[in-house]
């Protein structure tokens, strides 16, 4: 089952543009120098990190004491095209508009959406066109898939190019070649952006199934779950 949308792609475009207007693009933003609530430790102050949705982040936003983070230019024509060159099938309309019109990357939930050429990289220094060209890398990769964002500890998002269907990457549990890290979650792009708006995103993860004993992609209601339990034994 598909998740149900409450914004449509019209208004996604919209608020992730106001965003990345606003410096505000990421989960976490960074305070000002000046925050009066940074920690000071042997006499230097370190700056304080806020998280969207949390009441401290919408405290520090109402006195104005977050720094502005920085903006990824669009991206070219030229950089849209090689993309979808390299995963066989045009992006996801949304997709490119965002890439196009907004920022090439560095918005979104976790480390951000990842940019095509010249755009936003994870921690390993990758854009998504640099992941694209070394795939082989990556267990069981669907086809026309790109790389979308990065949730840290080797946990990715992807998008199929053209449905806009989104697949989860989560290595961790894997003990064998016949389990494979990747798997379709209940998203679309639209959905898991507007999920991402809303602070009710979570992070793709791999789970055993009850029944069957094997590996599978936990439901949107399990990932919620086990956030909530702060359960990390999967």
């Amino acid at each position: 089952m598909i998740a149900a949308v409450g914004r449509d792609a019209g208004q996604v475009l919209s608020e992730i543009r106001s965003l990345v207007e606003a410096g505000l693009q990421l989960d976490e933003v960074p305070g000002r120098p000046d925050d009066p609530s940074a920690l000071v430790i042997n006499g230097h102050r370190l700056v304080r990190r806020y998280t969207r949705g949390t009441p401290d982040y919408e405290s520090a936003l109402r006195q104005g004491m977050l720094e502005r983070l920085p903006h990824t230019p669009p991206a070219s024509t030229s950089a849209v095209e090689q993309a979808e060159e390299l995963v066989g099938a045009t992006l996801p309309g949304l997709l490119k508009n965002i890439f196009l019109d907004i920022a090439n990357g560095g918005f979104g939930p976790a480390y951000g959406v990842l940019g095509v050429e010249h755009g936003f990289r994870d921690d390993l220094q990758r854009t998504a066109v640099d992941i694209l060209k070394r795939r082989d890398e990556w267990l069981g990769m669907p086809d026309n898939l790109l790389p979308l964002c990065s949730w840290g500890c080797a946990i990715y998002s992807f998008v199929h190019c053209p449905s806009g269907r989104i697949f989860g990457w989560d290595p961790n549990p894997v003990e064998t070649e016949d389990d494979v890290p990747f798997f379709e979650q209940e998203y679309t792009l639209e959905t898991w952006l507007d999920a991402w708006l809303d602070g009710s995103l979570r992070q793709p993860m791999l789970v055993v199934d009850l029944v069957t004993q094997q590996y599978r992609g936990a439901t949107i209601e399990e990932s919620a779950a086990f956030e909530i339990d702060g359960a990390d034994d999967r």
